[in-house]
């Protein structure tokens, strides 16, 4: 093959790969960004493409993202000037932080009853039936804060006040220096946690020192009708639509990342 027929195909393949790149959702990726950052945006579409310390920054309180390597890279004087507050995972076209720990009431107690049950929260779509998009679901965010709203000052039919595990999540600071908005994580957030868990608890444990995420179930924010929620097992990452509101189980708070 000749070179010119060789740089030929070389083009025509990253032209594809852009297209391809931007019909899944990345419309940053141009003909100009660099092969080296296409392999790593194909690698996020299909994968993990990384796991980074999400920091604030104490001069100004924006979020910085860096690898492991680049925060072992930074001297001692450089990490003082930032405070870190979670693991921002970035995986199957999905980006988002993970909060350093799970949340702990104020007594020390590390499980939260739902709540709201009986309750049919307005603006949150229920997945009990067929389940149809229920693994589409991007973001908690939106159902966390519905659920705390209609939920304020309220106890529901089996005497729960408010929205103990959406409140926990909404409530979580990593730090006093913490800017973010935590909140319960949708299924489909959660399941993506429970897949690189291993490589989540090894980062944790590296670059936190500990936090490390349990074998046990964990709250979503994703409904499955007006007495139960989806969880989500950390031990193999199976989902379960029959468990109670009422049932006290784990909370990890999430963020979206800046």
């Amino acid at each position: 093959m000749s070179a010119n027929k060789e740089a030929l195909l070389l083009r025509l393949n990253k032209e594809m790969q852009v297209q391809a790149l931007n019909e899944i959702g990345f419309p940053e990726v141009t003909f100009e960004t660099p092969l080296s950052e296409i392999t790593e945006y194909i690698k996020w579409a299909g994968g993990l493409r990384d796991l980074r310390v999400s920091c604030v920054k104490l001069a100004d309180g924006s979020i910085s993202h860096f690898t492991g390597e680049e925060w072992s890279a930074l001297s001692a004087n450089a990490k003082s000037q930032y405070s870190k507050i979670g693991v921002c995972i970035r995986a199957r076209k999905r980006e988002f932080i993970v909060a350093a720990a799970d949340c702990v009431d104020a007594n020390g107690g590390m499980t939260f009853k739902y709540g709201a049950y009986g309750v049919d929260l307005k603006g949150v779509k229920n997945y009990g039936a067929g389940n149809v998009g229920l693994y589409e679901v991007n973001t908690g965010l939106e159902d966390t804060s519905a659920v705390i709203e209609q939920q304020a000052g309220k106890t529901d039919s089996q005497n729960i006040k408010g929205a103990p595990a959406a409140e926990a999540a909404w409530n979580y600071k990593a730090n006093a220096n913490d800017p973010l908005q935590w909140y319960l994580p949708s299924v489909t957030e959660l399941r993506l946690i429970a897949e690189y868990k291993t490589e989540i608890n090894s980062f944790l444990t590296k670059y936190f020192n500990g936090g490390t995420i349990s074998t046990e179930w964990y709250w979503s924010s994703t409904e499955v009708n007006t007495t139960q929620n989806w969880l989500v097992h950390m031990s193999d990452g199976s989902s379960s639509s029959s468990i109670s509101r009422n049932s006290s189980t784990c909370v990890r708070g999430v963020a979206l990342a800046k």
